[in-house]
């Protein structure tokens, strides 16, 4: 399984070009109590044990920054998870975690950070996580339709079937998962949305005029998708961390107009 792992990895650092990276890819059976050794343990806990472990309990990838800026970023999969799917989830997950790792440091460098840790000191990094997530997710996807269904995004796809079928499912199943964890607050909401907006980046690349016509039929004709409609927009136009790193208060300007809505104003026709 690790080498399954270092394998995949390099097909990404290669196809990403990424240089000299300082990583550690770890197998776990527990998340929770793995990922507790690495990244930042002093901070406050905002959960009660039995709340973050329930949480983590879903948990199959994550990655940990590193204490200091010399340290390894920490790459942590959840064992029993990957003993039991194909390998096209082995490319997304991997994909995922390390666009993540990538993500960071280019912040980091960006913003001129000395520790990671001052990621926390602003509150605008909040909305570069949430970013990232979008990212994170879209970079896996991609990796995922191409093992599954050999699709490649730079040169379109005659799949329309299948993709139509990938739209709907997705769109429904994201949109089940943005009801059901209401309970968590809206910071898991928001993490299934930007999941759902990284798909659907994908999708408007490869069938711009199904996705169209899908997105104005019911159920999805409700002012929960302008405001979708309004992150893509912004993430499309801005499509990677150079281009975007000034313009992350926006994503905030655009959640909080969503937020202000009850319910039933969500769902109300537009």
């Amino acid at each position: 399984m690790m080498k399954e792992l270092q394998r995949i990895t390099g097909r990404y650092l290669q196809y990403f070009n990424i240089k000299d990276p300082n990583l550690q890819i770890v197998l776990a059976n527990d998340m929770y109590e793995c990922q507790k050794n690495y990244g930042f343990t002093d901070r406050a806990k905002t959960l009660d044990e039995a709340t973050a472990r329930k949480n983590w309990k879903y948990v199959a990838a994550c990655m940990k920054y590193p204490r200091s800026m010399d340290e390894p970023f920490v790459l942590i999969f959840k064992k029993p998870y990957l003993q039991r799917v194909s390998e096209c989830e082995l490319y997304r997950l991997v994909f995922h975690e390390l666009t993540h790792m990538c993500d960071y440091r280019d912040y980091a460098r960006l913003n001129h950070l000395s520790s990671y840790e001052e990621l926390f000191k602003n509150p605008q990094t909040v909305l570069f996580q949430h970013w990232s997530e979008y990212h994170a997710e879209r970079r896996g996807y991609a990796a995922w339709l191409k093992h599954q269904y050999g699709i490649q995004l730079k040169y379109g796809t005659n799949r329309t079937d299948i993709m139509e079928k990938e739209t709907v499912s997705n769109i429904q199943y994201y949109g089940e998962h943005y009801t059901n964890t209401a309970e968590y607050g809206s910071t898991r909401q928001i993490y299934f949305t930007m999941h759902l907006l990284a798909r659907t980046s994908i999708w408007m690349d490869v069938l711009p005029y199904q996705v169209a016509d899908i997105l104005s039929k019911d159920p999805f004709d409700y002012r929960g998708v302008e405001w979708i409609k309004k992150l893509l927009y912004l993430f499309r136009k801005y499509p990677n961390i150079t281009q975007m790193n000034d313009h992350f208060m926006e994503i905030a300007h655009i959640i909080a107009e969503n937020m202000a809505l009850t319910r039933d104003q969500l769902w109300e026709k537009v």
